[in-house]
């Protein structure tokens, strides 16, 4: 009985290890791309920053309350960094805001209502993920005529930065485990488009 105590106890210590990697490769990951943005080099979509802000600290408030432990500490970190970067493409950033950018932000207030008031999780994880895929778009219409107004560094490092924070996770079920396999899985598209792109463009 006290060896199993003493194995469950080492396994909450690495997940804890994992979730506070996975926070310090969100700072390692975004250093480059916040000194891109202030140099002009990165130039972050306004609106993908805007909604991406709240996706974060939803994702992180719904992981939290489903027992994800250490494994949504990442989410709190990146809805920091992003409310910067968002106020950072207020300035250096672009700024074409569409209809359909307008219609998900609408979306997200939806599922924050859902969240607080319905309390339906597993909806308002569903409907973040979703909100999180669509943010995604103006940036990476962005990119693909523009590849070199983003920094691949970043990216990169958010690939593995979700595949750190499943393996934190310490309760797996879709609301925890839902928006970090998502994450990984579009980072990983938007990453092999840009390297495309950027070659394609070269030629």
């Amino acid at each position: 009985m006290d060896y199993i105590i003493i194995h469950l106890d080492n396994i909450k210590n690495m997940k804890e290890i994992l979730g506070y990697t996975s926070v310090l490769l969100a700072f390692i990951g975004y250093i480059p791309y916040l000194k891109d943005t202030l140099i002009g080099k990165t130039k972050p979509h306004l609106v993908s920053w805007f909604l991406w802000t709240l996706v974060s600290f939803i994702a992180f408030g719904l992981q939290w309350s489903k027992g994800a432990g250490a494994g949504s500490y990442a989410n709190f970190a990146m809805g920091i960094i992003c409310l910067i970067l968002f106020l950072l493409s207020l300035k250096n950033g672009t700024k074409s805001i569409r209809i359909i950018d307008i219609i998900f932000f609408f979306i997200a207030l939806v599922a924050i209502y859902l969240w607080l008031i319905v309390h339906q999780p597993i909806i308002s994880i569903i409907l973040i993920t979703l909100i999180d895929l669509f943010s995604f778009i103006p940036t990476f219409i962005k990119s693909w005529y523009k590849p070199w107004e983003e920094t691949l560094f970043t990216w990169i490092i958010s690939i593995i930065r979700q595949g750190v924070i499943l393996l934190s996770l310490s309760n797996i079920n879709i609301v925890t485990a839902l928006f970090p396999l998502y994450a990984m899985m579009i980072n990983f598209i938007f990453c092999t488009m840009v390297i495309i792109q950027r070659k394609r463009l070269k030629k």
